[in-house]
């Protein structure tokens, strides 16, 4: 057997060392070669995670925030090795302070996605996300405070994503813990998003998180649609305003990746349609508004909400509704909002939504429509729940919409406890009289919790909420607000948790006219999304890490023999600096190979035609599981060749022991060689174990003609013609 590995081990680093050469290979170390790379600081070689330059901690009082923010004042590109903070006070540099080297940042944009806004349905559908929901994790290198920038690691090659300032990007300290508790009673928190910053929670915690208290970021995502006053008396049965300029025309859509009130006037910032994730405004006269959208595919989304068809009236009422569909099954985003206003007491099981015959704008079919999910993905964007949107207004009595979940993103070893982690919205609010729409339920947040040991006992919840009630007077009715569709949450390893990412459900009216379907149109919004996704070192999410990945194969034996078989073991290890995840094996198959089995603790592998794939989430520092693979030799071949190469998002310096190839020879292999059409012989080899071999003779005369020969109990041949 011939084996050619390429692998070198060295330790370059000492305590005493404060540089470490780059080369295109740390190629020679303590050698003469010639080394023409430049010196980098130590600190621009890795990944601050798991340094655990915080400490331990335990939170003991409420409403902690332990996080820092602030705002992007330039666009940012990849590669780029310097970022440039908001010189407004409090936004900037400042409010990050203390910062040091090797401190980690967190970077996302939050907003700036192209929509739709023409005057139909599909206004706030998603042209183009751009950069919303982009983030990574970063260390800091220096700080100008004077110029209002900071410096961060360069050996990775600066920033892997684009970021637009335009789109409200934020900069946030991100503490690095070893160990951290938040007892009975205490919680974190964040402040609540306000267009420029807040919203969401990040951790990193180079050992044990103990959640016995909460993280809770409920209702700190995306702003509610405000209510939008007016006195003015309206023509009824006018218009069905997706986007409108008048005032007079509906109410605020909620807030969502597309922007909020300062955006959405360029087009129009009253009326029903959704805009991305965040929930339309009630029509004119007194319609809800819709439900802010949580996590998942759009893909499925009309607006309309979930029917459900266990409220009151349910059976017949909802037939009725216009954008009822029997044959519908599946449901995503947040609920629409109740119909606007009536003012005749008559049977709405019996009589449907726009019949003249209901009085004053006749019931019509114009709450705000749910907002769409959106896609939330670990290895690239996340997002914040969207606000619902406000409930048409008459003399300041609509409801506004609620706001939706924010953002808890959690790196650890292990996170355990017996209390929480909330990421939920916040319920629409009520409308006070008969002539107003009460407001849509606030979508569910995101939650990530990326472990690589153990997820274990608390609760994790991003739950939609509640659509706002319609408080109308004795007689005559509007439209409550549609329920908030649920969150996205994450989670690396397979668990007891089990996520909680329920709708939110409509709203209801206390008009004795509506008495029989008290829904009067409000929807339930949609569940959220639960996977596991969130795989390797910061959930998979870019982050710069220089890690020398090496690699080898040996067999065993050393030397096929016929169709027995052999096994080949490929061992992956991790030089550093730094750590690394989501690795893959890529191991390249002979023609003709069998892959009898495989042996591969905390890799995941699958074949294809040509090769083995095989991938792990979490690759610390030093070896990896073996993964062995048994394999049939090759009929007919003298010798197989193997090649395995080891590949991950982070930076690798030296390549030269990504790759390992080997041959297995084989002295003796056997044959086959089809039969028919003359002479020839076939020689099959045996089955595993098997130690004999037959030859097949078959002739052109009718017969047949068995020429065996066996070793041992072995039966390998058969003879036909």
């Amino acid at each position: 057997m011939q084996i050619t590995t390429q692998k070198r081990s060295r330790n370059c680093r000492s305590a005493g060392w404060s540089w470490l050469l780059l080369a295109g290979a740390l190629s020679g170390c303590g050698s003469s070669e010639s080394l023409s790379p430049p010196l980098l600081p130590i600190g621009e070689l890795h990944q601050a995670e798991g340094l655990g330059k915080d400490g331990d901690l335990t939170i003991s009082a409420p409403s902690t925030i332990v996080n820092r923010y602030a705002v992007l004042a330039t666009s940012a590109r990849p590669g780029d090795k310097t970022i440039t903070l908001s010189s407004t006070a409090g936004l900037g540099i400042d409010a990050l302070l203390p910062l040091a080297v090797d401190d980690l940042l967190l970077i996302i944009q939050m907003q700036g996605a192209d929509i739709d806004t023409s005057n139909t349905a599909n206004y706030g559908s998603v042209i183009d996300l751009r950069s919303a929901g982009r983030y990574e994790f970063i260390g800091v290198t220096s700080i100008d405070q004077a110029a209002g920038q900071i410096s961060v690691y360069s050996g990775c090659g600066g920033l892997k994503n684009s970021y637009e300032a335009s789109g409200h990007v934020q900069v946030i300290r991100v503490p690095q813990y070893k160990n951290l508790q938040v007892s009975t009673g205490a919680s974190i928190v964040a402040p609540a998003w306000n267009g420029q910053i807040g919203g969401l929670v990040a951790l990193q915690v180079s050992d044990a998180v103990t959640i016995d208290g909460s993280i809770d970021v409920t209702g700190l995502g995306f702003r509610g649609g405000l209510r939008n006053p007016h006195p003015t008396q309206r023509v009824p049965g006018v218009g069905a305003y997706y986007r409108a300029m008048n005032a007079l025309d509906g109410g605020n859509r909620g807030e969502g990746i597309a922007g909020y009130t300062t955006e959405y006037q360029l087009s129009g910032a009253f009326g029903r349609g959704a805009a991305a994730n965040g929930g339309g405004g009630g029509n004119r006269i007194g319609a809800g508004g819709g439900g802010g959208g949580g996590g998942g595919s759009d893909m499925l989304w009309n607006g309309q909400g979930v029917m459900p068809q266990t409220v009151p009236g349910a059976a017949l009422a909802w037939p009725l509704d216009p954008g009822f569909d029997a044959n519908r099954t599946m449901f995503v985003g947040g609920g629409r909002g109740g119909y606007s206003y009536s003012s005749a007491a008559l049977d709405p099981t019996m009589i449907a939504p726009g019949d003249m015959t209901w009085g004053d704008d006749f019931r019509r079919e114009r709450g705000g429509l749910g907002g769409r999910p959106t896609p939330n993905d670990p290895t690239s964007r996340v997002f914040l729940g969207g606000g619902g949107g406000s409930g048409d207004d008459y003399q300041s009595t609509s409801g506004a919409g609620g706001r939706g979940g924010g953002l808890v993103f959690i790196d650890a070893r292990s996170v355990a406890g017996t209390g929480k982690i909330v990421a939920s919205g916040t319920s629409g609010q009520a409308a006070t009289s008969t002539g107003s729409g009460a407001g849509g339920g606030g979508g569910g947040g995101t939650v990530v919790v990326a472990t690589s040991t153990t997820l274990d006992g608390i609760s994790i919840i991003a739950s939609g909420a509640d659509g706002g009630s319609q408080q109308s007077a004795t007689t005559g009715a509007a439209g409550p607000g549609g329920g908030g569709g649920g969150g996205f949450v994450t989670t690396s390893i397979s668990t007891t948790v089990v996520p909680q990412v329920t709708a939110g459900i409509g709203g209801s009216t206390t008009s004795t006219d509506m008495t029989l379907f008290p829904r009067n149109g409000a929807s339930d919004g949609a569940p959220g999304q639960v996977v596991q996704a969130a795989l390797g070192p910061y959930a998979g999410a870019p982050y710069c890490s220089i890690a020398d990945l090496g690699i080898t194969m040996t067999a065993t034996p050393s030397q096929a023999h016929e169709r027995e078989p052999f096994r080949i073991d490929i061992a992956v290890s991790n030089l550093g600096p730094g750590i690394s995840g989501n690795a893959q094996v890529a191991l390249d198959l002979p023609t003709g190979i069998t892959v009898q089995s495989t042996d591969t603790q905390s890799w995941s592998c699958r074949q294809t035609t040509k090769q083995l794939i095989c991938k792990i989430s979490s690759l610390p520092i030093g070896s990896a599981p073996v993964i062995g693979v048994t394999f049939v030799p090759t009929l007919g071949e003298k010798s197989m060749s193997f090649s395995a190469t080891v590949s991950a998002p982070t930076t690798d310096l030296q390549m030269d022991n990504n790759t390992a190839s080997l041959t297995v020879d084989n002295p003796n292999p056997l044959v086959a060689r089809p039969a028919g059409g003359g002479f020839g012989c076939s020689v099959l080899g045996t089955t595993s174990g098997a130690t004999g071999h037959g030859l097949w003779l078959i002739g052109i005369a009718v017969g047949v003609l068995r020429l065996s020969r066996r070793r041992g109990s072995a039966v390998d041949g058969r003879l036909f013609g």
